[in-house]
């Protein structure tokens, strides 16, 4: 298994053990064309993302092997503005992890609108791409952003 061949191993979205956050009418409840762009991994890709997004995580932490790093709480109500001025392109394909068993690939555009349901304040996430230039880690309502894409961002 490699970042390249991680489309063979998505799961139906229903045994997805949190698809309530994106399709349950008491949570939110994404249309299918949204759903569509949110692609489960099955436990084993998932596994794999966890144990790569672990040395991504760790520098996000230390703030090492990136050139630029900004933070931000993920509670400020402009959060989603922020996430849209990383300058990352809205199509490129991300992953985002939770656990060592549930982790998803989706697109940078579709995190960024369903923040809300993406991350929960009780929430771990890695969210990363198949470049590796950038990396995202939000942990206690802090979010760390780290890019070797550009030196310097507007946030």
């Amino acid at each position: 298994m490699d970042l390249k061949s991680l489309n063979n191993f998505i799961m139906s979205f229903d045994q997805f053990p949190i698809h309530w956050r994106f399709d349950d009418d008491s949570y939110n409840q994404l249309n299918q064309i949204h759903l569509d762009q949110i692609k489960p991994m099955t436990p084993q890709a998932s596994n794999f993302l966890w144990n790569y997004s672990s040395e991504i995580t760790k520098n996000l932490i230390e703030k090492k092997n990136f050139n630029c790093f900004r933070e931000i709480n993920a509670e400020d109500k402009t959060i989603k503005k922020w996430l849209f001025h990383t300058g990352l392109a809205f199509q490129k394909d991300i992953y985002v992890v939770w656990q060592p068993d549930i982790a998803v690939s989706t697109n940078w555009k579709i995190f960024v609108k369903f923040f809300d349901d993406f991350y929960y304040s009780s929430d771990e996430i890695s969210i990363f791409d198949n470049s590796l230039n950038w990396g995202l880690y939000i942990h206690h309502r802090r979010v760390v952003f780290g890019s070797n894409i550009h030196d310097e961002y507007p946030i």
